[in-house]
């Protein structure tokens, strides 16, 4: 029987770990508090933010000024 190893492997992080766009604190949806805004994330761009740095820049996004939502 083969089992899966590295980032295709059961219980591997890579899927639900984002980085915070501003201090790139790891993480984890469903366990921490994660903001993005909803438009730059279409456009690719990976603005997710913390639940700290969601208060410092009042609950919108720095690039465009959208209202960040919560990942639940």
């Amino acid at each position: 029987m083969v089992s899966l190893m590295g980032t295709n492997a059961g219980g591997h992080l890579g899927w639900i770990q984002k980085r915070c766009a501003i201090c790139n604190r790891k993480l984890i949806v469903g366990k921490d508090k994660v903001y993005q805004c909803p438009r730059c994330v279409k456009l690719g761009i990976p603005a997710y933010f913390c639940e700290a740095d969601y208060r410092v820049v009042h609950g919108r996004c720095p690039y465009c000024r959208t209202e960040l939502k919560p990942i639940v």
